[in-house]
């Protein structure tokens, strides 16, 4: 059986310790590699040459997606995997455009977290079920061809983003407003900002503009 070498960079010591004890668990995962900040981090990493670096996005000073972005500057096919507490839009996105291969959260399973470091071991993408499918499916498309550096979606913020992609699924205005916790009256505000920026007319030309942009295979 291959063991996988895995560095762990989380500046919560307690939590460190438990997924070091967690991996210990599993014959084939072996933390080669600990750190605590940035500046800990890329000597770690750079001296344990570990098959996947498990990184807490929300580091003090430097963040973790700063810390990927270096590393992944450094050797490109190095493989991350973002373990957060957080799974927002914003975070995730800002992930998987540094360059990271999977995003986990802290708040799964410890067979969830393993299969996630196994799976990005692999090369291949893992998500946690947390992730929005439509940031996932968008970002995924962009990382591929031409169409990386010109996202359809750029224009929208996060809360627009949100009501795209319930809008896309057909959810009507008061379901909306009582799934993010806003007024109706505010979701159709950001449905107008939508519809503007997208230069679209109706709930019906979202859902075929997100046809065309391959967001409802999710």
């Amino acid at each position: 059986m291959t063991t996988l070498r895995v560095a762990l960079v989380d500046d919560h010591l307690l939590f460190r310790e438990g997924l070091r004890a967690m991996l210990a668990s599993a014959p084939d995962l072996r933390v080669v590699a600990e750190a605590s900040n940035a500046q800990e981090a890329l000597p770690a990493v750079r001296a344990s040459q570990p098959e996947v670096v498990v990184l807490d996005v929300m580091l003090p000073g430097v963040s973790g997606i700063g810390v990927a972005r270096e590393l992944l500057r450094e050797d490109p096919k190095r493989r991350v995997l973002a373990l957060s507490m957080v799974a927002d839009e914003a975070h995730v996105a800002d992930a998987l455009q540094a360059g990271v291969l999977g995003y986990a959260c802290k708040s799964q399973s410890a067979a969830e977290v393993m299969e996630a470091i196994r799976t990005v071991a692999r090369g291949e993408t893992y998500l946690a079920p947390q992730v929005s499918g439509f940031v996932v499916s968008d970002y995924r498309r962009l990382r591929n061809g031409p169409e990386a550096a010109r996202s359809p979606l750029a224009t929208l913020t996060a809360r627009e983003r949100e009501i795209f992609e319930l809008c896309i699924q057909g959810n009507p205005t008061a379901q909306i407003a009582k799934q993010l916790g806003i007024s109706p009256r505010t979701v159709e505000t950001h449905r107008g900002r939508i519809l503007r920026k997208l230069n679209a007319h109706s709930a019906v030309d979202l859902v075929r503009l997100a046809a065309r942009w391959g967001l409802l295979a999710q």
